[in-house]
C-alpha cells in the first residue's frame, strides 16, 4: 500500500508569497538611491552641496560648472549671478531673507544660461559692468540659499 500525499496547487503559492514579496521589498529598496537636494536653476543648471560642505554651481548630469563655493546668488531671467565664498555663519541657521554683504576681496560670478557663458572672478565694478552690458539691474541683491536640513 502507497500513500501518496499530494499538496494542494495553491499552498505552495500561498508558502513562496511572504518570500517573493520580501525579495520585492529588498530589490526597490536597494533601486532607490538617497538624492541631495539641489536648487534648480535655469537651463538645466543647479546649485548642489559638494564633499567640503560648501554649495557648487552644477550643470545637468552633475558637471562641475564653478569649481569654487557659492556664498550668495540671484536668478534674473535666464541669468545666474552670484558671489563666491562661504556664507555667513547667521545665514547657514536662518530664513535668507537677509541680503549678501561683500566685503573688497569678493568675487562675483555672472552665468549666462542662455549661451553658457561664464564670467568668474569678478569684482564688484567689473561685475555690475557685466550684469549692466546684459541689460540687467545694477542692483541685484544677492542672498544665501537655504536647504533643509
Amino acid at each position: 500500500m502507497r500513500l501518496k500525499v499530494s499538496m494542494h496547487p495553491t499552498m505552495n503559492v500561498r508558502a513562496l508569497l511572504p518570500g517573493l514579496l520580501l525579495a520585492l521589498l529588498s530589490l526597490n529598496s536597494c533601486a532607490a538611491t538617497a538624492t541631495q537636494p539641489v536648487i534648480a536653476l535655469p537651463n538645466g543648471y543647479y546649485l548642489q552641496p559638494n564633499k567640503a560642505g560648501g554649495l557648487s554651481l552644477v550643470k545637468r548630469r552633475g558637471s562641475t560648472v564653478a569649481p569654487e563655493s557659492i556664498a550668495a546668488y540671484a536668478v534674473v531671467r535666464q541669468v545666474v549671478t552670484g558671489a563666491f565664498g562661504e556664507p555667513a555663519p547667521l545665514h547657514r541657521h536662518y530664513t535668507n531673507d537677509l541680503p549678501f554683504q561683500g566685503h573688497a576681496d569678493t568675487r562675483y560670478f555672472v552665468l549666462d544660461t542662455t549661451s553658457g557663458k561664464l564670467d568668474t572672478g569678478l569684482d564688484e565694478a567689473a561685475w555690475k559692468a557685466r550684469l549692466a552690458a546684459l541689460g540687467l539691474p545694477a542692483a541685484v541683491e544677492l542672498h544665501a540659499p537655504i536647504f533643509p536640513e
